[in-house]
């Protein structure tokens, strides 16, 4: 088993959890008495705008709010940098930025299914990022998940070196790929 098998272990869990949520939401709203605010809410996030659109918060409240939490992961303040980066993140589903961000608070704690959670979340909305594979491949690598490490660190190295992400990235995955070959290296 993998940490990156995540909750649903097959396709057909994964679709009969998410028919249930769809039926029980059906249900469930109409018994609501949601407010107007609370409709135009529901109604806005079915036009796909998010939630920061509709209360008109801007990029740069949004990166404050980003920096707070970053902030709190820097102290080591978890559960608050969770918080407010959680916070964020339902703000604003397609920003990336918080979800890199969570994975970092679960990775400190040792989590790695729920950090590797966050790095695949935070690919998938920036697939070339060499940081998101480095920080997955950490997770496979203390994990014991060898190959999907190497995997990880490969993608990390060729993003890097097409000119994606931070300076170093390619070196630290590098680093990361002669760590991995000396642990399986044959015993002489």
């Amino acid at each position: 088993m993998s940490i990156l098998d995540g909750p649903f272990r097959d396709r057909e869990h994964m679709q009969a959890t998410l028919s249930m949520a769809g039926t029980a939401k059906a249900r469930l709203l109409p018994l609501l008495e949601l407010t107007e605010d609370q409709r135009r809410l529901l109604d806005v996030e079915a036009e796909g705008r998010s939630r920061a659109d509709m209360l008109g918060i801007t990029k740069e409240q949004r990166d404050a709010l980003l920096n707070v939490g970053c902030r709190f992961l820097q102290t080591g303040e978890l559960q608050k940098a969770r918080e407010v980066l959680s916070g964020l993140y339902q703000l604003e589903p397609l920003d990336e930025r918080p979800l890199y961000a969570l994975g970092a608070t679960y990775q400190m704690e040792g989590n790695l299914p729920l950090a590797a959670h966050f790095y695949i979340q935070f690919l998938g909305l920036n697939a070339t990022n060499p940081e998101g594979y480095l920080r997955l491949g950490e997770c496979l690598m203390a994990a014991g998940e060898i190959d999907e490490a190497r995997s990880a660190f490969t993608s990390a190295k060729t993003f890097a070196e097409s000119g994606k992400g931070r300076p170093g990235n390619a070196a630290e995955a590098l680093r990361n790929l002669a760590l991995l070959d000396g642990a399986v290296a044959p015993m002489a």
